[in-house]
């Protein structure tokens, strides 16, 4: 019985040699995120995927998140997705998108079934290049939040002492 959800082996493959390879056959390079790290793979190549913090069984249900993480990059880039999308809606001058209400599928809705032909090429061999990995830098949450004219935080923390309506008045 096969499923739309990823199976993952509790065992490595048959013959394995001790290391996993990753190829990205697009024209443009591919980071995959894991763990705060970002996985440059250089585009048209093939890279050896040597992650001593992780395990061979690891590494294998990585390289399959990546594989399916550029798949889904390069199926909605695809000629394939464009034709749904374009039966779903067309672009207004400013470049929004306005619904027809011509589609029947939705393009955005796709199965492993058609990832499939992407993340078999990440399995086939390309030209070598050496895997590159990079710290993911996590942005301060206070950056992130905005503030009123007072350089208050526009929302506030809310907590059981304080009524909702009270809080409002005083806004």
């Amino acid at each position: 019985m096969q499923n739309n959800v990823m199976e993952y082996e509790s065992v490595l493959p048959e013959n394995f040699n001790g290391i996993f390879t990753f190829s990205n056959p697009s024209k443009e390079d591919f980071i995959g995120v894991w763990n705060r790290k970002e996985y440059i793979f250089r585009a048209g190549t093939t890279s050896d995927m040597v992650m001593t913090d992780h395990s061979p069984i690891e590494v294998q249900h990585i390289r399959k998140k990546f594989a399916k993480d550029l798949a889904e990059r390069e199926f909605f880039k695809s000629k394939n997705y464009e034709h749904h999308r374009s039966r779903e809606s067309t672009r207004s001058s400013n470049g929004m998108l306005q619904p027809t209400g011509q589609g029947m599928s939705h393009a955005g809705a796709y199965t492993l079934k058609d990832l499939e032909p992407y993340i078999q090429e990440c399995l086939q061999p390309l030209p070598s290049s050496q895997l590159m990995a990079r710290a993911v830098k996590n942005p301060d949450l206070e950056d992130s939040l905005s503030r009123n004219d007072k350089g208050e935080l526009n929302t506030n923390v809310i907590d059981t002492k304080t009524s909702l309506r009270q809080k409002a008045l005083n806004s």
